[in-house]
Order: C-alpha cells, then structure tokens, then sequence
C-alpha cells in the first residue's frame, strides 16, 4: 500500500469516527436531522448509577422523557464522563420500543458530548465510565451529572456492588432521600439508596460521592448474571472501546492535520531523492 493509500484511510477514518450507532442493530436518524438543539425541557429523568456492575467501572444509564415538543424529531445532546464507553443510545416509543439512534460525540472538557436525534420524547442512554482502580480496597467515587436541558424531576439511584461493605453517598444539598427513614431499599437482590431533585437548570452540575470497600476485584454480576468467561469476554469489548476512544482524542490532540502535513512531506522528500511514494 503506498503512501497515497494511507493518506486517504486516515482521512477517512478521521471523517468517520465520531458518528457511532446506539446498538447492534439498525440506526435510526442521522445526527444532523431534527429541530434546533438545546431547546427542550425533560420533564422527568432517572439516572442509574452501578459501580462495579458488569465491568471495572461505573454503568450509568440516562432514562427519561422530554416535554411535548412542537414537532419530532428533535436533535438534542447529553453531557457524560469523559471516556465513557457506549451501549445504548435510543429513543422509544410510545408502546416502550427501542429504536437506535446514530450519535456523535464530542469532548468538552471533563465531559462527553453525546448528539442525536430522537424521533419519540423517550430517551435512553447507557455508557460505562473510564475503568476504576479495582485492586484498591477502598473505593472513593465521585460521579458529577451535568444537565444539558433544563430537568423538572431528577431521580437518581445508586446501586451498592454486591460483596462490598460500608456503603455510604453523599448528596448534594438539594436532593432529598425518596425513603422517608434514609434506609436502603433493595431491589432484585442490590441495595439501592435513591434520591429525587427538582427544578434542576441547564448546566447545572450536581455530585454524589460514592464510598465503599470491596476487596474482591470481580463485577456484581459474575456470581448472579452470567459466567465468568462471559464476563470476560464482555469487559474486553469494553477495554478495546475504551483503548479506540483514547486513540481518538490523542489524534484529535495532535492535529490532523499536522500528521498530513507530515505524510506530505515525506512524499515530496522522497521524490527529491528519486525513490517511489
């Protein structure tokens, strides 16, 4: 393959790489279609969060429905832990049915920018977090959720990791505990402590602090969900995500440009001296 050749993958994997599917199956709109962005109001939104779930990191999933707008589809976008990994980026029905949206995501800053279009005001997203430092006993998290659109019910659960102890999440001030006595509930064998907001703003950000102790390196759901070689086999998917998503942002870090400009003038000193590009 010649250096032309290079040339042209690179530029199109460059032009390419920040639209992505929502799932496995077909992809609904494209990004680009849709209303003006930043405009809507969620009227309700949950947020799940599971440290430890099924990887070495935190599952997040973003859960709700926006006000009735004029028209759809909308185009709008969500703010998520930089480096985040993907599963799920959907809008659904009104009958509950998941239909797979095209994204794009864009860094800002401590966040990912995730766009797409969304042809129901349900949305659903789920990504996992950058890998937590497993072999640490003591696990310190701190998970910031920033409102891309003004949100007028907030509920946020956090899910303890099974064989760990000391669980304890520190609020911010306006979230109050959906348990009148602050206990834990448990649902499907996890203890879940859950907390509701109201009125949040747009670019608003608010943190939970996660702590808590587990020694064992392994996810919750290598004892209750599934076997061990497939749990594997999954956290490997993401680590490979995860590893294409670092190899972006330091492409994007560098310029592309300059790496062409770089290519370029190795053609031309190569004919200089008579050799083949």
């Amino acid at each position: 393959m010649n250096t032309a050749s290079h040339i042209r993958i690179i530029a199109t994997v460059v032009l390419l790489a920040p639209l992505h599917s929502g799932c496995g199956k077909d992809a609904g709109n494209p990004p680009g279609s849709g209303g003006a962005p930043g405009v809507q109001s969620i009227g309700r939104m949950k947020v799940s969060i599971m440290p430890e779930y099924d990887d070495p990191s935190v599952l997040a999933i973003y859960d709700g429905k926006f006000d009735e707008a004029a028209s759809y589809p909308i185009r709008t976008s969500f703010l998520i832990p930089k480096g985040s990994v993907i599963s799920d980026a959907c809008s659904l029905s009104h009958e509950g049915q998941h239909f797979c949206q095209l994204y794009k995501t864009v860094s800002k800053g401590v966040y990912d920018e995730v766009s797409l279009v969304l042809p129901y005001p349900n949305f659903y997203l789920s990504f996992h977090t950058p890998q937590l430092d497993v072999q640490n006993e003591k696990k310190e998290i701190a998970y910031r959720i920033r409102a891309n659109h003004p949100v007028r019910s907030m509920e946020v659960d956090l899910q303890q990791p099974l064989r760990s102890t000391a669980f304890s999440v520190s609020p911010p001030e306006n979230a109050s505990a959906s348990l009148k006595d602050g206990s834990i509930s448990v649902i499907k064998g996890f203890n879940h402590v859950i907390y509701k907001l109201e009125g949040v703003a747009t670019n608003q950000e608010v943190a939970f602090g996660i702590n808590y102790l587990k020694s064992d390196p392994k996810p919750s759901v290598d004892i209750k969900y599934s076997s061990m070689k497939e749990t594997q086999a999954q956290g490997k998917s993401y680590e490979g995500q995860r590893n294409i998503r670092k190899t972006l942002y330091a492409i994007s870090g560098t310029g592309m440009l300059g790496v062409l400009a770089l290519i370029a003038w190795r053609i031309r000193s190569r004919k200089k001296r008579g050799g083949q590009p």
